[in-house]
């Protein structure tokens, strides 16, 4: 028998498979030693608010607006950003925390829906990750109901750390949450419409709500050494509210604790 000698067996070509397996992982490796930079410095581009049909997870550290007056040119670089910001959410490489600064608050935040009828009924649904058992609450599993999670999540980034507290001890530092509602209100009216829709086929004897409200509950957490009880009482605030009748939307004023007419801006 005979065997290929070192030289022979170094001429072999590999197959057309492998190569297109080589030049594929060398174009994945050469994206994104682009993309991680690029994904960053766009941060810095104002761009203007995508669609409604984008969903994308909140990026608090965009710059908002515009920075040319030649639309093709403004137009390039928003393109670009929704490229990258897809290419983020589908990848998974969406990092949606600051390291440890400013720090974690004493409290959890967890959305909530309230209905409201004619009668002066309410119901108020909590989202269904807010654990029932607060002092012993289970793991929740990875990647299970990720859509929905991450989704209400970026409605809790604008108050974050707006607990009564801090409202009282900072009242000027909200200001800004009727802006925030105006930015998100494409997504804050689907979601409110989807748990209306939701509402209605588990409860179909109720009728039509003239109010929908997503609200925003702090639910006290123990510090580091602390007993593991939840003795603090939740709070809640009102974030957005919806009337299905008319399709207006308005945000919740936190430093006069009043809602104030949603209005679109250019």
């Amino acid at each position: 028998m005979s065997s290929l000698t070192v030289s022979e067996n170094a001429n072999v070509k590999p197959s057309f498979a492998r190569r297109v397996l080589a030049v594929a992982i060398g174009l994945f490796a050469t994206w994104q030693l682009v993309y991680l930079p690029a994904a960053n410095l766009i941060d810095f581009v104002p761009r203007r608010q995508s669609g409604p049909d984008l969903e994308p997870i909140k990026d608090g550290y965009q710059k908002r607006g515009t920075f040319t007056t030649v639309e093709p040119l403004q137009r390039a670089a928003e393109y670009t950003g929704d490229t990258l910001d897809f290419w983020t959410e589908v990848s998974g490489q969406q990092q949606g925390w600051s390291l440890f600064a400013p720090g974690t608050p004493p409290h959890s935040v967890f959305v909530a829906t309230e209905f409201r009828f004619e009668n002066n009924a309410s119901d108020t649904v909590l989202s269904q990750f807010e654990p029932m058992d607060k002092e012993n609450p289970p793991l929740r599993a990875p990647l299970l109901h990720n859509r929905p999670f991450n989704f209400e999540g970026q409605f809790t980034y604008p108050v974050w750390f707006a607990s009564p507290e801090m409202v009282e001890k900072f009242p000027d530092a909200w200001a800004n949450v009727p802006a925030e509602v105006r930015a998100w209100r494409h997504q804050i009216r689907a979601w409110l419409a989807w748990q209306l829709k939701q509402y209605r086929a588990a409860h179909p004897e109720r009728g039509m709500p003239t109010e929908v409200i997503l609200k925003h509950r702090y639910i006290p957490t123990p510090k580091p050494g602390e007993p593991r009880r939840w003795t603090q009482p939740t709070a809640e605030r009102p974030y957005a509210r919806w009337k299905p009748a008319d399709d207006s939307l308005e945000a919740f004023d936190i430093v006069n604790n009043r809602f104030v007419p949603v209005e679109a801006k250019p």
